[in-house]
C-alpha cells in the first residue's frame, strides 16, 4: 500500500491535473504523457524512498503503473 500510494502520488505531481483523475494502477505509463525526465525523477525517487534499485530491463518490461509497484514491491520482499 505505501508503494502504491507514493508512486500515484509522484504521478500526480508531474501530471496535470485534468489526467489525474484517470490514474490508476493499470494507467499505461505511455498514456500518462510523462517525458523521459519526468519518468526518472519518479524512478529516483522510488528508489531513493525503498532503499531499492530497478535495472534497465526492468524498467523497459513496465507497461502499466501496477508493473512499476509490484517490481517495487518484489524488491523490498528480496524477490529480485
Amino acid at each position: 500500500m505505501q508503494v502504491r500510494n507514493k508512486t500515484l502520488q509522484l504521478i500526480n505531481r508531474h501530471t496535470n491535473e485534468a489526467d489525474r483523475a484517470d490514474v490508476c494502477l493499470d494507467s499505461r505509463i505511455e498514456d500518462l504523457a510523462l517525458d523521459s525526465l519526468a519518468m526518472f525523477e519518479i524512478v529516483f525517487e522510488l528508489e531513493e524512498c525503498f532503499g531499492v534499485e530497478l535495472d534497465e530491463q526492468e524498467l523497459a518490461a513496465m507497461k502499466t503503473l501496477r508493473d512499476l509497484v509490484e517490481s517495487v514491491e518484489k524488491k523490498l520482499a528480496g524477490e529480485d
